[in-house]
């Protein structure tokens, strides 16, 4: 069981400070954790390295005190793995675990067919005509998402907090084009006012201006008049706050004025987070590692107000690495030339360890006794308990304690996804 497994690593990496009844541990609530990818369950680059870790990754989340976990949905099958994983292990461990549901910009062309699908080839000076080629399967897809919805938001177990992740990326054309990216995600964002208690976990990369412009359309409120994929017919009139039919047979829809959404892993500049902020009072962010890689991004996140900051690690992925502009504000000096940053303040970040765990490459983990994975980190692969790293980065940068960081980050994660503080 993970809460006995989880014990026993407790008690090997105790503080005499904890020992003695003294706590001043933080309390971390991982916001983007992307548990469905393939690395957790020792699979990387179509290869099996080692079997599923997910136990173990839990237990180091319990020693670093991460709380809570966002679970992170992007794409319909994924959601809908997400969902499950999270049932097999809730019960298991102290940690509670939540999940979002949604559609990421890169895998938005699971709405069409194969053969409709939109991508920007390397080679292409602009982007080819898109169009709906099977209205059918379209309408069935986004009816699919919004049951999946649904159903969960019926459940009793109370764990789908977030609409997403669901947004725009011109980084990643390769994926799925621009005009592909913005239909869904103007659709989703309709879905999504279905259920409008519901906070929206939201993507962006290098697309500030169309980003903003269907954003906005929902913030202020619009006239739908084309209904192209039939919602009417989803609307009862028993939601409050939800999509209304006007008497010409039009659609309105508006978020409600209480409506949270977050910017997940934001990499914008000073000037978009500005714009994003001014657009409304219910926009927060989210920053992890890839957040803080350049000079510029280290003056985006001195501007961030915050009131406005939720952290997350977006696991396996976005750790802070050597290379990036952050490294040097794991140490409380912000020395760059010091190398071990847990004797230097990163260890304030986990008062209850008294050093970092070991790690070992993937291929490498199945060769350990598996009662001592607990211990192993994967190289290269990011995890929750590395929530402490981007705290103690987001603190120095500021200029403020690590505590008042934590606490005030910690206060608005629970505001916005709605879960008890305690």
């Amino acid at each position: 069981m993970i809460h006995r497994a989880a014990a026993q690593l407790l008690r090997k990496y105790t503080t005499a400070n904890m020992t003695a009844g003294v706590s001043t541990s933080p309390k971390y609530f991982d916001i983007g954790f992307n548990i469905s990818d393939h690395m957790f369950r020792g699979i990387y680059h179509e290869k099996q390295q080692h079997e599923s870790d997910i136990p173990n990754i839990l237990n180091r989340c319990v020693v670093t005190n991460v709380k809570k976990l966002l679970i992170t949905g992007s794409s319909i099958k994924e959601s809908q793995h997400s969902i499950d994983v999270v049932s097999q292990f809730a019960s298991s461990t102290p940690v509670s675990l939540y999940y979002t549901i949604g559609v990421h910009p890169c895998h938005v062309n699971e709405f069409v067919p194969e053969h409709g699908q939109s991508y920007w080839k390397p080679d292409q000076t602009e982007e080819a005509p898109f169009e709906i080629v099977d209205h059918a399967f379209t309408q069935g897809k986004l009816r699919e998402l919004y049951d999946l919805y649904k159903r969960q938001e019926a459940s009793d177990a109370g764990r789908f907090k977030a609409i997403g992740e669901i947004g725009l990326d011109y980084d990643r054309l390769n994926y799925s084009g621009i005009a592909i990216q913005k239909l869904f995600f103007l659709e989703q964002l309709k879905l999504s006012c279905f259920f409008p208690n519901k906070p929206l976990f939201l993507h962006l990369r290098s697309c500030t201006e169309d980003f903003m412009e269907i954003l906005e359309m929902f913030i202020k409120g619009f006239n739908d008049t084309k209904d192209t994929f039939n919602y009417k017919e989803l609307i009862d009139g028993t939601v409050a706050g939800g999509p209304r039919i006007n008497e010409d047979g039009s659609i309105f829809y508006k978020f409600t004025d209480t409506r949270k959404f977050v910017v997940h892993s934001f990499t914008g500049s000073v000037s978009d987070l500005r714009k994003l902020r001014d657009s409304s009072e219910n926009c927060y962010f989210s920053v992890n590692g890839c957040s803080m890689r350049t000079e510029e991004s280290i003056e985006m996140i001195s501007a961030m107000p915050l009131d406005k900051l939720l952290l997350e690690t977006d696991a396996p992925w976005c750790d802070i690495r050597r290379t990036h502009a952050s490294f040097k504000f794991l140490n409380k000096s912000c020395d760059a030339t010091i190398a071990d940053s847990w004797d230097h303040g990163l260890s304030d970040a986990y008062p209850q360890l008294d050093s970092w765990f070991k790690s070992v490459k993937k291929e490498k983990l199945r060769g350990i006794e598996r009662e001592k994975w607990d211990e192993y980190m994967v190289k290269s692969r990011n995890e929750p308990c590395t929530m402490g790293h981007v705290a103690t980065a987001v603190a120095n940068i500021k200029g403020v304690p690590l505590s008042e960081l934590v606490d005030q980050v910690w206060h608005n994660s629970c505001l916005v996804f709605d879960v008890e503080s305690h």
